[in-house]
Order: structure tokens, then C-alpha cells, then sequence
């Protein structure tokens, strides 16, 4: 037998090492050679938890977290034992956990095959060296954890894009140098509606991909920091599109992901085993996945969600949760521990401020962009006021002096001969003043604000009271008209006289786009949007469509590519739906046609649902 080992000079020379700037994984191998050295042991290992098989005997020991002494004479039970770890046994060993203050870093195991009797200085000895081998490895856990930590924070610096941080933050969490889980998906609240929405999803869509994405990134020689800035989504994700489609209800109490958002705590959803020996995938309370209330964890995000194991943890901006992060291993199936909950923790506590600055700073530039919007239309209307103004007092003097020449000229053509040459002149000249009193008059409903007279109106009649002031021959003969009416159309509150001249000036404007030849479309349907009734309609054209250089000015006050318009068409046209609270838009396609969008709100209509486009087509 032994005698008892003095161990004061190992024990020295060992917390020196332990406080040295050495490495850790040479400091480790170091103490085991050490401690092989000083017990002259046949087997003096450091069994890392992922070296340990589930539900043996060594598994058992880093739940119980007590060190294990088998000496000669001592009893020890092998019912435990794997077969696996049977080789690892020796006959006398001694076997203590590695912990820090919470979280399970290995086993340490010396093993004799030869009799031997660990004396109180050898106990003593190898529990101080657990806890300095224990120590080295929680040190190099947090010193890389940091340092990922900083790399990933750093990518979130690198933009202010909203949708660009989204994806780095869960590539991040993926990545095989960042948080190394296999698939990241982010909900986020929508305080509006008290919803969790599905926002974004990376991973890959099948273990075969997984493989890919991963072989790949192994070879990666660049940093942490330029392969997640490097990572952008390429082409369609069929996970991303499954999430995107995702709301729950945040007083869903039977939803994880609804009780993360409303608790503001992780959850780390594992297998217990059933008292049939089966697996089911249950939390802690009760909650059990893929049940009657639909749970999309279950049903959507997994391969077979009886044995789905998943965490969740809280998105927190400044001061409340603004979402969900979920994460899996789907391929792998590598457990998710505690100290990975902690360590996706610390990241996304920082993640959603960066993401809650990002959501200011898109809210700041649409704010922006609305004010600059509203300044331009300022000044617009200052302009279009002034040029009324000036345009309503010139209309006013001119039309005088027009009227007494229209007259004078009429009364001196009826005095002169057919035949005689002066009668051209007469002509042409009543000719001209009545081509300017046209003018005037246009100029003049564009600049006055005549009183509207409101009343209920059926678009569908408005639109056929319009085709039938359309001139002779021009929607006739080579042109063909298409309509297209929902079954259902709601009354609007209009003047019937000013939407009237509005749909005339499209229609026309169409056919003579179209020069007698080609397809003339007339569309009507209901809509909802925000619990508000409106109607869409449309006026398209097969023509060549309008120049994209003359886009921007088509509803300007006297721009016009003919030579016979004054162009004030599309300007009464806006003017009158602006008018009307709807909105004008237009769909161009330069060669093809263009599509004139008028959205106007309807008068609600109780116990009416919303109304899809119907198939059918009216042809004349």
C-alpha cells in the first residue's frame, strides 16, 4: 500500500498553473499529467459532457453531483454501468464532477488497476484540483462566450436596416462560431392587434441542406464577424414562408411562445419519459404540443411533433418584451442545456435593443418621408392657388372682350355673301373665339371650387352614363370593350355630374390612346381594408401606354403631349377624387397599355361580407 502523498508541492504547482496565461486545453492536459505523475494512476482522464452517454452511470454521477470513491473492500454497484463505459472502469477509481456554480463542465476520473485506498491528504487533493480544473473550464467558457458575445454585437452595429438586422441577429444564433443552434425564428408583437407575428426564420429546410450549410461553413476561413455579415437570405426559404404565415394570440395561456411573450421567461422544452416508456413533449406545466388549440410549434416548425424539443426566450427593447426567439436543434437533436439558454439570453437581451433602434430609425425615415411628402404637396398647392388665382381673374377678362368679338363676328357673317371670300374669315374667326371659350370654360372648372351636391350613387350607372357621352365611333368598330362588375357593388356618396366628367375623361383618353383599335377594360369591386368599405375601379387601355419620362406630370395643369389639349384632363380627374376623399393611382406599362386605379369609400353596408373579384366577364 502506498504511503500517503505529501501534497503540498503538487498542489502548489498547480494553482500556479491554474492562474498562468496558459491556454486552457494545454492547461488541462498539464494537470492530467500531473496528477497521473503524482498517484501514478493507469487511467487519469477529463470526461467533457458531451463525452458522457445519457442515462449511465456517468450521467447518473453529474446529476447527483457527488464524487464517487470505489476502494478495495469497498461495495459498488454496476447496474448502472453501460456497457460502453464498462472498458473505462478500472477496478479502483475515483470519479468527481467539475462544476462551476451552476452549470456541469466534466468528470474527472482516476482509475488504478491495482488496489488502492485514497488516504484524506489524496481526497482532499484531487476535490481541490476538480474545482481549479473545474474553474480553468467555466473561465474558458466565459472568456469565449464574451468574445462571441462581442463579435455578434458588432454585427448588429454594422446597419440600421430593419429587415438586414433581423437576419443577423438569427444568423448569428446559428452559425456554427456563434450560439450553434440549428434553426432561429423570431415572432414579434404586434401590440395593435395583441398578436405574436412570424416575422423571419433562418436555417435550413432539410437535414441534407443542414449538411451542406455546414460543411461550407466549417471551411470558412474568415472571421465571426465578416461570415455573418457575409450570410444573406438567397433566393425562397420554405421555412421562413411556413413562419411568416404564423399569428397567435398573446392570451393564448396553452402557446410557449404566448406565455414567453406574456411571462417575459425562457422556456426549455425537453422529452420526458411517459409512464409507458414513451416520449412526449410536454412543459413544465401541463402544456402539451400539438394538442386541440393548434399549437404551431407543433403542428408547423417540427418533423413529428410528439418528440419536438425546443427553447424560447423573451425579446426584451427598452423595458418590455417587443417578442419571441425560438430555437431548435432539428437535425442534430444535441440537447439544449441551461447554459445555452443563458448564453442566447445575454445575446438577445442585446439584440433587441438593436432591433428595437432599428424599428425607431424605420419609423423616423417613414416619418420623415411623409414630411417631405407633405411639403412638396404644400407647395404644390400653394402654386396650383396662385396660378388659380391668376388663371380665374385673366379667365374672367378675357371671356368679356370673347363673347362681344363671338358676337360681333356672328352678326357680320350672316351680312356677308356665301360666295363672297370675306365669309372664310367671319368663319374662321367664331371658329376660333368658340375653340377659346372652351378653353376658358375648362380652365375654369379646374380652378373653381363650385359647391358639390352629394348623393348616393351606383358606380356601375355613373360608368354607363359615361360610355354613352363618349363621341361617335370612337368606342365602336375596332375597340372591345370588357367589363368587369362584382355582384354586389356598394353605393357611394358623390356628385353625380363631377365623377360623371371624371370616368368620361378616362374613357376618352383611353380610345384615343388606342386610335380606334384595340381592348378597352371597365373594372368595379368592393374592398376591405381596416374594417373600411371602398370600391376599385379601373379603366385600362391596350395602347402604346405613357411615356415613363412623362409619368410624374400627367395630373400637372397644362402639360399635355397633344397638340390639341390644354391639358387640364387628369388634373380635373385628381382634382375631383381627391375631392371625393378616394385616391387615384396608375399602372403603366410602357407598349402595353396603361391602367387607370380609382379608390373610392363606399357606404357600409351591414351584414355584408367582403367580396372577391368575380370570374365572370361582360363582353360587348
Amino acid at each position: 500500500m502506498p504511503n500517503p502523498l505529501n501534497t503540498d508541492a503538487p498542489m502548489k504547482s498547480f494553482f500556479l498553473l491554474s492562474a498562468s496565461s496558459t491556454p486552457v486545453h494545454v492547461k488541462l492536459d498539464r494537470m492530467l499529467q500531473s496528477i497521473s505523475r503524482v498517484f501514478q494512476s493507469d487511467r487519469c482522464l477529463l470526461l467533457r459532457p458531451e463525452k458522457i452517454i445519457q442515462n449511465g452511470f456517468l450521467s447518473g454521477m453529474a446529476s447527483d453531483k457527488k464524487p464517487l470513491w470505489v476502494e478495495e473492500g469497498l461495495s459498488f454497484s454496476k447496474e448502472n454501468v453501460l456497457p460502453e463505459e464498462k472498458d473505462l472502469l478500472c477496478p479502483t477509481f475515483a470519479c468527481i464532477p467539475l462544476y462551476d456554480e451552476i452549470t456541469f463542465q466534466g468528470i474527472l476520473y482516476v482509475g488504478f488497476s491495482k488496489s488502492h485506498r485514497f488516504s484524506p491528504q489524496e481526497v482532499d487533493f484531487l476535490l481541490l484540483v476538480g474545482e481549479a480544473m473545474g474553474a480553468a473550464i467555466a473561465h474558458e467558457k466565459r472568456v469565449k462566450e464574451l468574445s462571441t458575445l462581442w463579435e455578434l454585437n458588432k454585427a448588429l452595429l454594422t446597419t440600421v436596416n430593419f429587415d438586414r438586422i433581423l437576419h443577423l441577429a438569427l444568423t448569428a444564433i446559428t452559425i456554427g462560431e456563434g450560439l450553434k443552434f440549428n434553426r432561429a425564428i423570431l415572432f414579434l408583437i404586434n401590440e395593435k392587434d395583441h398578436i405574436l407575428e412570424g416575422t423571419m426564420a433562418v436555417g435550413p429546410d432539410s437535414a441534407e441542406e443542414a449538411g451542406r450549410v455546414w460543411s461550407s461553413l466549417s471551411q470558412s476561413k474568415g472571421s465571426l464577424l465578416d461570415t455573418i455579415t457575409q450570410l444573406y437570405p438567397q433566393g425562397h426559404s420554405a421555412l421562413n414562408s411556413i413562419v411568416n404565415k404564423i399569428q397567435i394570440p398573446l392570451e393564448q395561456e396553452q402557446c410557449i411562445l404566448s406565455r414567453t411573450a406574456l411571462e417575459g421567461r425562457p422556456f426549455n422544452i425537453q422529452f420526458p419519459q411517459s409512464e409507458e416508456g414513451g416520449y412526449q413533449s410536454r412543459c413544465e406545466r401541463g402544456c402539451h404540443l400539438g394538442s386541440d388549440v393548434g399549437c404551431y410549434v407543433g403542428e408547423h416548425l417540427s418533423r413529428n411533433p410528439r418528440v419536438y424539443a425546443f427553447a424560447t426566450v423573451p425579446l426584451r427593447g427598452k423595458g418590455k418584451v417587443i417578442g419571441v426567439i425560438l430555437v431548435d436543434n432539428l437535425y442534430n437533436q444535441k440537447p439544449i442545456t441551461e447554459d445555452d439558454i443563458h448564453s442566447l439570453t445575454m445575446f438577445t437581451n442585446q439584440a433587441g435593443l438593436a432591433l428595437e433602434n432599428a424599428i425607431l430609425y424605420r419609423n423616423l425615415e417613414e416619418v420623415h418621408q411623409e414630411l417631405k411628402e407633405t411639403q412638396t404637396f404644400l407647395v404644390h398647392l400653394e402654386k396650383m392657388v396662385a396660378l388659380g388665382e391668376m388663371s380665374t381673374t385673366i379667365a374672367h377678362e378675357l371671356k368679356n372682350p370673347l363673347t362681344s368679338i363671338g358676337g360681333f363676328a356672328r352678326r357680320l357673317d350672316r351680312t356677308i355673301p356665301d360666295e363672297s371670300q370675306e365669309k372664310k374669315y367671319t368663319q374662321t374667326i367664331i371658329k376660333e373665339v368658340s375653340r377659346l371659350e372652351k378653353i376658358l370654360n375648362g380652365l375654369l372648372t379646374y380652378t373653381q371650387d363650385k359647391s358639390s351636391d352629394f348623393k348616393e350613387l351606383d358606380l356601375r350607372d355613373i360608368l354607363e352614363e359615361s360610355l354613352s357621352m363618349v363621341p361617335e365611333g370612337i368606342c365602336t368598330g375596332g375597340i372591345e370593350l370588357i367589363k368587369e362588375y362584382g355582384k354586389e357593388i356598394p353605393k357611394i356618396m358623390g356628385d353625380s355630374h363631377q365623377i360623371k366628367q371624371t370616368f368620361f375623361n378616362l374613357i376618352n383618353n383611353a380610345c384615343q390612346a388606342m386610335k380606334e383599335k384595340g381592348t378597352l377594360f371597365l373594372r368595379v369591386h368592393p374592398f376591405f381594408k381596416n374594417g373600411s368599405s371602398y370600391i376599385r375601379v379601373e379603366v385600362q387601355d391596350t395602347g402604346k401606354g405613357i411615356d415613363p419620362e412623362n409619368l410624374h406630370n400627367i395630373f400637372n395643369p397644362f402639360y399635355s403631349t397633344k397638340e390639341s389639349s390644354l391639358g387640364l384632363g387628369l388634373p380635373i380627374v385628381h382634382k375631383i377624387i381627391t375631392s371625393h376623399n378616394g385616391q387615384i393611382e396608375v399602372d403603366n406599362r410602357p407598349g402595353k397599355g396603361v391602367n387607370f386605379i380609382i379608390i373610392l369609400p363606399a357606404i357600409p353596408t351591414e351584414g355584408k361580407s367582403e367580396e372577391k373579384p368575380t370570374d365572370g366577364k361582360d363582353v360587348t
